[in-house]
C-alpha cells in the first residue's frame, strides 16, 4: 500500500513539473508596431510580449502570413499553444490588401479582425485589445 501511495505522489510531482504555466496563466500583454508595408514587404516591431524584436517578411499574392510571439508561423488554426514560458499565446495572420493590411485573429486576441490603410510607413500599433 505504501508503494502505491509513493508511486502516485511521484507521478503527480513529475506531471506538475512538466510545464512552467498553464493556459490560465498565459500573459496577454503584447505590443506590436506595424512599421511599414512597401510593395509586398511587411516589417513589424515588437516592444512587449515577443521572443523577437523585429520581423520582416514578404506577403506573396495576398496570402496571409501567421505571426505569434515567436515570429513567423503557419496560418492554421489547429496548432497548439506553447505554455512552456511566460510569453503571450496570441496568433494572427497578416494579409496585404490593395491599400494596406488585414489582420485576422487565430488565437488569444481580444479582436477578430483589424484593417489598416497603410502605404509605406505605417507606425500603427496593436495589442491584445486592438489598436493603440
Amino acid at each position: 500500500m505504501k508503494n502505491i501511495i509513493c508511486l502516485f505522489l511521484l507521478t503527480a510531482t513529475l506531471v506538475s513539473c512538466g510545464s512552467k504555466k498553464n493556459a490560465n496563466e498565459v500573459s496577454r500583454d503584447f505590443n506590436i508596431e506595424i512599421v511599414s508595408v512597401i510593395d509586398n514587404d511587411v516589417k513589424l516591431k515588437c516592444t512587449q510580449g515577443c521572443a523577437w524584436t523585429e520581423l520582416s517578411f514578404t506577403v506573396n499574392n495576398y496570402q496571409p502570413q501567421g505571426v505569434d510571439a515567436y515570429g513567423m508561423t503557419s496560418n492554421t488554426v489547429n496548432t497548439l499553444a506553447d505554455v512552456s514560458d511566460n510569453l503571450p499565446d496570441f496568433k494572427f495572420t497578416v494579409a496585404k490588401t490593395d491599400n494596406g493590411l488585414n489582420l485576422e485573429r487565430i488565437r488569444d486576441t481580444g479582436w477578430n479582425k483589424l484593417s489598416f490603410s497603410c502605404r509605406s510607413e505605417c507606425n500603427q500599433r496593436i495589442d491584445y485589445e486592438g489598436t493603440l
